[in-house]
């Protein structure tokens, strides 16, 4: 592994937990046992308008919801293209982003969360704008470009992802033992 996969390996791996202590359940809910019931969303953008529209919800709840949800992985779209070559298009990015959210999203189906199609595309649109903010980052600095690549470069970003998973199932296990 070069210094560079390496770097890259160990800035996702601590983006990654960061990602998995937001996105999973509360460690309050697991230690109390109260996981809500989980409720699925599939029609696209009814989360968002419900969000909008919805009088109740207190200042910034709409703003954090939709906003939360585009920065969520935005650094993922960023940091991809900057260390393997492998993501330098947008094709591959994306679509690892995509089912990055949508393991998310599984997840917290699972854990008595609320899954929602909105929240795929929004995390999925904050990837590809983090992409194309790196694309502009490396556009300005040339010499930042990854220059060669392995063909098993994807490995990486999936390594740790998994590695998160079983971080956080680990700990709700011991936790809940």
């Amino acid at each position: 592994m070069r210094r560079r996969d390496l770097c890259g390996v160990l800035l996702l791996l601590v983006y990654l937990l960061g990602v998995g202590m937001v996105t999973g359940p509360s460690l309050y809910q697991l230690l109390i046992g109260r996981l809500p019931a989980p409720r699925l969303e599939l029609i696209p953008f009814n989360d968002i308008v419900c969000v909008l529209t919805d009088t109740t919800s207190p200042g910034l709840g709409s703003f954090t919801n939709i906003v939360g949800n585009l920065v969520l992985l935005a650094p993922l779209g960023f940091l991809l293209p900057l260390f393997w070559k492998y993501f330098n298009g947008a094709n591959h990015t994306i679509v690892f982003a995509a089912g990055l959210s949508l393991s998310i999203e599984l997840i917290q189906l699972a854990a008595g969360g609320v899954t929602s199609v909105d929240d795929l595309l929004l995390n999925t649109a904050g990837a590809a704008i983090g992409f194309l903010l790196a694309k502009l980052m490396l556009r300005v600095c040339p010499r930042l470009v990854p220059r060669r690549t392995s063909g098993m470069e994807w490995i990486y970003p999936f390594a740790c992802w998994f590695t998160v998973i079983a971080f956080y199932t680990g700990a709700d296990f011991i936790l809940l033992a």
